[in-house]
């Protein structure tokens, strides 16, 4: 059976009589990420890092030395949650504080030599996953995927401004 596709402007109507969920993008992709999230998580588990941890660790591996409220931004997690994350994390080793040069009212998240030791044991899990799930898209068919995600990003990136 083919599903219909559904596309503005009508989608709300149609969402509205019934089309199915499966159809409907943002149930797409909260059960792609849910999915993705939920393997990740069992695959963590073993080793007693949280999924949340090891989030951390990634963003500081690709930009380290970032606020904890740039920490949460990019995380999508609550400054205080994150704050707790990272005081477990630092009573591990795995990151440090450093008050920023420039403001001393900021304070600077780094990884240490065994966050990034950890990063690195963890990350070919993480690069497996995420092989399996663009299993069987082409180059430009992942990139053009890509493409359209960002778009989203910041079609709901000035929703939360209220610039939309």
């Amino acid at each position: 059976m083919q599903r219909k596709q559904l596309h503005q402007p009508d989608v709300t109507q149609e969402l509205l009589e019934g089309a199915p969920l499966e159809d409907y993008l943002p149930y797409q992709l909260f059960r792609i990420v849910n999915r993705l999230t939920l393997n990740l998580k069992n695959d963590l588990r073993p080793g007693r890092m949280t999924l949340a941890r090891w989030r951390t660790l990634a963003v500081l591996n690709a930009s380290n030395g970032r606020s904890i409220g740039e920490l949460a931004l990019c995380m999508v997690i609550e400054p205080p949650a994150l704050s707790r994350i990272i005081s477990q994390m630092e009573r591990d080793g795995l990151v440090s504080r450093k008050i920023a040069e420039n403001d001393n009212r900021v304070v600077r998240v780094y990884l240490t030599s065994e966050g990034r030791r950890t990063f690195k044991k963890i990350r070919p899990l993480e690069l497996n996953h995420y092989s399996q799930l663009i299993d069987g898209l082409k180059d430009n068919e992942l990139q053009q995927l890509e493409k359209l995600l960002h778009k989203l990003g910041n079609n709901i990136d000035r929703i939360g401004s209220g610039t939309a």
